[in-house]
């Protein structure tokens, strides 16, 4: 693994850092092309997600800090992770969409055709943005003898505390597979797109499944449990979340086949 991917004097480029940017341009990439598609103009599509990401990666390492903050800057390094940490993904896109309801409707994009659009860079934030926590160590999984474990170096345990030197699940890859995955359903989907809003709702809905599950391959417990229950944070927030994306998809199918049969 490797935390830093180069360094130039003292200055040390995080792996964070490099795989943030270069989801951001795929997501740039895709949110351009099916802006097009899709009618909105993709000079104003980027510039507004560009900004609707900056925001939500704040309001991912505000969840961050509000749910483990204390612990983190009370073990030894624990200012390290905090710096070079991504934040808790489902903060992000809450605060994202949030945010975007509000900045689209502003720059005269219509709210749900944009949000359509973000679906597209969160699922490239999964897919290229989970490499840069396996190069550095976190995020890790469960003990496993499956023939594609991984063990992490002497760096990656110093950077997170308590990491075990045995073959573990690559959860990070995992979840970078979901990304993958999701970003072709996502492309699927607009082609055959009925409403606006489907493809963040199915988005949410589809990434809330797919954390839940790997979720129970995690080996990291420090990032905590709902109380009184078995089950992590992000698996109570994948089941709100979760049920809340597939709700609003429910109602936005029903308006949209109300409007086809008046019309």
């Amino acid at each position: 693994m490797h935390p830093f991917l180069f360094q130039l004097g003292h200055f040390r480029f995080p792996a964070y850092g490099f795989f943030s940017l270069l989801a951001l341009a795929l997501g740039l990439v895709l949110v351009r092309h099916f802006a097009r598609k899709d009618g909105v103009d993709p000079a104003e599509a980027g510039d507004a997600i560009i900004l609707t990401i900056a925001v939500g990666y704040f309001g991912a390492r505000i969840l961050e800090l509000l749910l483990d903050g204390r612990r983190l800057l009370a073990s030894p390094g624990g200012w390290r992770t905090i710096l070079f940490s991504t934040g808790i993904f489902y903060g992000g896109v809450v605060v994202a969409i949030l945010f975007g309801i509000v900045w689209f409707r502003r720059v005269g994009i219509p709210y749900l055709k944009g949000l359509d659009l973000l679906a597209l860079a969160g699922a490239s934030a999964e897919a290229v943005g989970r490499f840069g926590c396996f190069c550095s160590g976190c995020c890790w999984g469960t003990p496993t003898s499956l023939p594609w474990a991984v063990t992490f170096p002497e760096i990656a345990r110093k950077l997170h505390a308590g990491l075990p030197a045995v073959p573990l699940h690559p959860t990070q890859l995992y979840m970078s597979l979901v990304g993958w995955i999701l970003l072709g359903v996502l492309a699927l989907l607009f082609r055959h797109k009925r409403f606006d809003g489907q493809i963040i709702a199915a988005f949410v809905l589809l990434y809330s499944i797919a954390r839940f599950l790997v979720e129970f391959l995690r080996g990291d417990e420090e990032r905590g449990f709902v109380p009184g229950t078995a089950l992590s944070t992000s698996q109570g927030l994948a089941i709100v979340i979760g049920a809340a994306a597939a709700a609003a998809y429910a109602h936005l199918a029903r308006r949209a086949a109300t409007a086809r049969a008046a019309a």
